[in-house]
């Protein structure tokens, strides 16, 4: 079976190239077009400041699609394009985003513009892609949703919890890097140095929504909430990648550290299951002490020979107590591959 041809919303953006990155010589997908903003629209890809640390792959030189031209979706399907991977801004993934579904194209979106309504999967591939068991389009069209970056390091370690002993309150306390906010602030020394306004204003009750929603069950087309009662408590800290959160659960019953331990290690989903080309082996890493941006950021590498599609999409965690019903621990994922194009 042939590759099938995808599209990339965003040419300059952080998550865009990540997407560029990870579509680089994909096993099942060839980038056919990227879409850009009236500024980059015209321009061929490599006249575009690559963003990211690692070096430019060697993508196809693509002239980059207008955003706002009437003429897109025929200039997409006309390049064969099937499915198309959004790193938009929200207020512009709530316009074109639909208006892509609607005529006839998948489209995965990063954007929060359409998490959690009815008909629009919000899927973790490894914690709940039964959740995709009635996605049959909504009126938006077939679009699907990934979460908030943060959610990522917080869900995925509590989700053999949830399933295994159950928990009746979370609190979670997070450090978040630079480049969450966009390639502007890793552009700012002021907050590379720690000089930052270190709020994020709303992102605590995005992340305890989405988390609830993941949680939840499957009813028919539509998702009932986890119910359990959560804290969170959002900052931005001066590190350029990775999210980091330490998180404190109250349990059912008391279970010893080493049962914790071990529900983690175990985890799989479907994802490793069908050994799918982004699915990190251990979808958690768990070890002794609280994770660290330099030794871990990039945990789940395989391959030590060109770029590893696994690289970034393990969760590490670490630092894990109990006393009594009371679990404590640390985690720590990549937000710009694990918990945005990677997922």
């Amino acid at each position: 079976m042939g590759r099938r041809g995808v599209a990339v919303l965003s040419a300059s953006g952080l998550v865009g190239q990540r997407f560029q990155e990870r579509l680089h010589e994909h096993p099942w997908f060839e980038l056919k077009a990227v879409v850009g903003s009236p500024a980059s629209a015209g321009l061929n890809l490599s006249q575009i400041e690559w963003r990211l640390e690692s070096a430019r792959p060697e993508l196809p030189d693509l002239q980059i699609l207008a955003l706002d031209s009437d003429g897109l979706v025929a200039e997409l399907t006309q390049t064969g394009v099937e499915i198309v991977f959004s790193a938009l801004p929200s207020q512009y993934a709530a316009v074109y985003e639909p208006m892509l579904s609607l005529a006839g194209l998948i489209v995965l979106s990063n954007a929060s513009s359409h998490r959690r309504l009815t008909g629009v999967p919000l899927v973790v591939a490894d914690l709940n892609p039964h959740h995709l068991k009635y996605w049959k389009g909504s009126e938006l069209g077939a679009i699907a949703c990934s979460t908030n970056c943060t959610v990522i390091p917080i869900a995925l370690p509590l989700k053999p919890l949830w399933d295994m002993v159950g928990f009746s309150s979370v609190k979670v306390r997070t450090e978040q890097a630079l480049s969450g906010a966009g390639w502007r602030l890793l552009k700012d020394q002021n907050a590379l140095s720690g000089q930052l306004d270190p709020e994020i204003p709303g992102e605590a009750a995005r992340v305890a929504a989405e988390l609830l929603h993941l949680l939840g069950r499957l009813e028919e087309e539509n998702v009932r909430p986890a119910s359990f009662s959560i804290e969170v408590e959002c900052k931005r800290v001066a590190e350029k990648d990775g999210h980091l959160v330490h998180v404190e659960v109250e349990l059912k019953r008391e279970v010893e550290p080493e049962e914790i331990i071990e529900w983690m290690s175990a985890w799989a989903d479907r994802p490793q299951h069908l050994k799918l080309p982004s699915a990190p082996t251990l979808p958690l890493l768990i070890i002794d002490d609280i994770p660290n941006r330099d030794r871990h950021l990039w945990a789940g590498a395989e391959n030590t020979e060109g770029f590893d599609l696994k690289a970034g999409m393990t969760v590490v965690v670490g630092g894990i107590s109990v006393e009594g019903r009371c679990l404590r621990f640390s985690a720590l994922s990549h937000n710009t591959v694990r918990g945005a194009a990677g997922g």
